[in-house]
């Protein structure tokens, strides 16, 4: 999509271009009315300074902006380090913010971060049809999503075949045979919603035995949610398969469980999803699905570059292929 330029704003507000930069400029010479007609134009566009500023439209900056969900989860720091990989060999750095998982909280960093005149934005959406999504398109501005798929045919991302990395983990937790099968959800967003979706079609027991707890998002809802789980489903006295579709919410578990005495694996077989750094190195190796994280980043940082340089012929569609890595918490 063709970036918006002083002229357009101008044209459907009914003033002069002078008149348009007067107001981001904030110059007093406007009346009230008058902004008050530019400004509405300026955000029903997402119009943002680094097209429209005089001057200096059109000179790279060399950063990027990145967008996450939440610094705390390991997840986010694998996948900048592949974005780093990839923009520090060209010279490029990034400025990065957290949406804390609130919506609008994530449209106003991609705000700032086009005012901060960045070459492009990746980002790790709440959803892939948001406001947020939608901001971007209109600004002209080079994006690539991460951590989703988007159905717009003119929109980049790389993600995870999360579908079938809920298979592969359910696959495996057939072959464990226990008691009971537990599984904790994580944040509601698409990509876990498709994992989910995965296991449940892939589970042999059935989904209607499948005990089911939501809304942990951090390694200290896990801590907390486990002891939980432990008293209300009998953990100590039933072997338990328990899959939590996120390793930081996973490694809470594993850590409270074994502060209770709950042997991992022979009592409770705990299983996550992301491969994050960490489950290879928490008290208990972590059973998880690989879903490439740094390669996520790195193919997403490769891609906006290449968007930027005008190299290829977006939009780059990804889908990294998720693996089963069987550890000791199994």
């Amino acid at each position: 999509m063709k970036p918006m330029t002083i002229a357009d704003i101008a044209r459907e507000a009914g003033v002069s271009k002078a008149t348009v930069s007067r107001v981001l400029s904030k110059s007093h010479l406007v009346n009230e009315k008058t902004r008050k007609k530019v400004a509405f134009v300026i955000d029903k566009y997402g119009y943002t300074p680094n097209i429209l500023a005089q001057g200096l439209a059109g000179m790279p900056t060399k950063n990027i902006g990145v967008v996450v969900d939440e610094f705390p989860n390991n997840f986010y720091i694998d996948l900048a380090d592949g974005i780093d990989s990839v923009i520090s060999a060209h010279d490029y750095f990034f400025q990065v913010m957290s949406s804390h998982w609130i919506p609008e909280r994530e449209l106003q960093g991609v705000r700032s971060l086009i005012k901060n005149r960045v070459d492009g934005i990746l980002i790790t959406p709440k959803a892939s049809d948001s406001e947020t999504v939608a901001v971007l398109k209109k600004s002209g501005i080079p994006f690539v999503l991460m951590n989703c798929q988007s159905e717009d045919p003119e929109v980049s991302y790389v993600s995870c075949d999360n579908y079938k990395g809920g298979a592969l983990m359910a696959e495996h937790i057939n072959s464990l045979d226990h008691e009971q099968i537990i599984l904790v959800s994580v944040f509601d967003h698409e990509s876990v919603r498709d994992r989910i979706k995965g296991f449940d079609d892939h589970l042999k027991a059935g989904t209607e035995r499948i005990t089911r707890y939501s809304d942990a998002k951090t390694y200290w809802d896990g801590y907390e949610l486990a002891a939980q789980v432990a008293e209300s489903d009998s953990i100590k006295t039933k072997k338990t398969s328990l899959f939590v579709s996120n390793d930081y919410v996973a490694i809470g578990f594993i850590t409270r469980f074994l502060e209770m005495g709950i042997a991992i694996p022979e009592q409770a077989a705990v299983a996550g999803f992301d491969d994050i750094h960490l489950s290879a190195l928490c008290q208990i190796p972590l059973t998880t699905i690989s879903q490439q994280v740094f390669n996520m980043g790195r193919t997403a940082a490769e891609d906006l570059l290449n968007i930027i340089n005008k190299n290829g012929r977006p939009p780059f569609r990804r889908i990294l292929e998720p693996r089963l890595i069987i550890r000791k918490s199994t």
